[in-house]
C-alpha cells in the first residue's frame, strides 16, 4: 500500500510537466527573414580612383563626376555611407562576394547580369582601341594588332574578356594593370601601344590627353558599353527602387547634364535622359 501511494505521488508531480506544450522547433529561415536581416546591414559603396568620374586629391579625398552623382543620389535617399576606394579588381571581388555592397562605375554585361542588381545607366558609349598617332596604321587589321602590338587594360574589366575573345593573350600582347590610369603611363613609356577608350571623346578631353603627351587616334572598334551602379544581389529591391528613382529625378531635373556636359558628348547625355524618362514612367517614381 505504501509503495502504491509513493508511485501515485510521483505520477501526480510529473503530470504538469507532461502536460506542458512542447517547445517549438526553430523555424527555418525564409527569404523574407533573410531580407529583413540584410536590410539592417549598412550599405558599403566602393569605387576605383580612376577616370574623370572617380579621382582623388592629394589628401585622398574622392571627387569627380560619377562620385558627385552618387553623392547626390545618397542625399536623395538619405544614405550617409562613406565611399571606399579600392583597386578595381578588389572592389569587384568584394561586391560579388559580400552582402549590401554597391560598386561604380560597373559595365553591365551578360555574364554579370545575374551577379548584381543594377541602377542606371550613368554612362553609355562606344569603345575603341586607341593608339598614339603614327604608331599603328589607320587601317590596321585585327591580325596586324594581334601580331605587332600590345594592348593595356585594367584587370577584371569586361573589356579584358572581349580582348581575350579577339585573340589577345595575357603576358604576350595583353598587359593587365591594377588601375586604369596605369595604362596611360604604359602608353607614354612605350610599353603598350593600345588602350581602350570610349569612342565619343570630346575635343576638350583629346586636348587634355595631348597636353599629357598622348596624341591618340582610334584604330579598332570594340563593343558598346553601358555603365551602372552594381548592387549585391542581397540588397533589398526597395533600396534598388529608391536609388533608381533618385537617379531618374537627378537626370530629369538637369543635374546629370550639368555634371557631364563639359566632359561627355551630347549624344550620351540625351540617351540617358531618354532612358530616365522611360524608367520614370515604368517605375511610377514620384518627382
Amino acid at each position: 500500500m505504501k509503495t502504491t501511494l509513493i508511485c501515485l505521488l510521483w505520477l501526480f508531480m510529473l503530470m504538469p510537466l507532461a502536460m506542458l506544450p512542447a517547445k517549438p522547433l526553430a523555424a527555418e529561415p525564409t527569404a523574407e527573414s533573410v531580407a529583413a536581416v540584410t536590410t539592417k546591414v549598412p550599405l558599403r559603396i566602393l569605387t576605383e580612383p580612376a577616370g574623370r568620374g572617380r579621382l582623388t586629391d592629394k589628401h585622398g579625398n574622392l571627387y569627380g563626376m560619377s562620385t558627385q552623382l552618387v553623392k547626390a543620389i545618397q542625399q536623395q535617399v538619405g544614405d550617409n555611407t562613406t565611399i571606399e576606394i579600392f583597386p578595381w579588381a578588389r572592389a569587384y571581388a568584394i561586391a560579388v562576394s559580400s552582402a549590401n555592397v554597391a560598386v561604380y562605375d560597373t559595365i553591365r554585361t551578360a555574364d554579370r547580369e545575374n551577379k548584381f542588381k543594377w541602377v542606371g545607366p550613368i554612362k553609355i558609349y562606344a569603345v575603341n582601341l586607341y593608339a598614339k598617332r603614327d604608331v599603328v596604321a589607320d587601317n590596321a587589321s585585327l591580325a596586324d594588332l594581334l601580331q605587332n602590338h600590345v594592348v593595356c587594360e585594367t584587370r577584371n574589366t569586361s573589356i579584358v574578356n572581349e580582348l581575350l575573345s579577339l585573340g589577345f593573350v595575357i603576358e604576350q600582347n595583353l598587359i593587365l594593370s591594377r588601375q586604369s590610369g596605369d595604362c596611360y603611363n604604359m602608353l607614354k613609356l612605350g610599353r603598350a601601344d593600345l588602350i581602350a577608350m570610349h569612342g565619343d571623346v570630346t575635343a576638350k578631353r583629346m586636348a587634355e590627353l595631348r597636353d599629357a603627351g598622348l596624341d591618340l587616334q582610334a584604330v579598332y572598334p570594340l563593343q558598346n558599353i553601358e555603365m551602372y551602379l552594381a548592387f549585391s544581389r542581397q540588397v533589398d529591391d526597395a533600396v534598388i527602387l529608391n536609388w533608381q528613382c533618385a537617379l531618374n529625378k537627378l537626370v530629369l531635373q538637369g543635374q546629370f547634364r550639368q555634371l557631364y556636359q563639359d566632359e561627355y558628348p551630347e549624344v550620351m547625355i540625351s540617351e540617358i535622359e531618354a532612358r530616365a524618362e522611360r524608367s520614370q514612367q515604368q517605375l511610377l517614381c514620384p518627382l
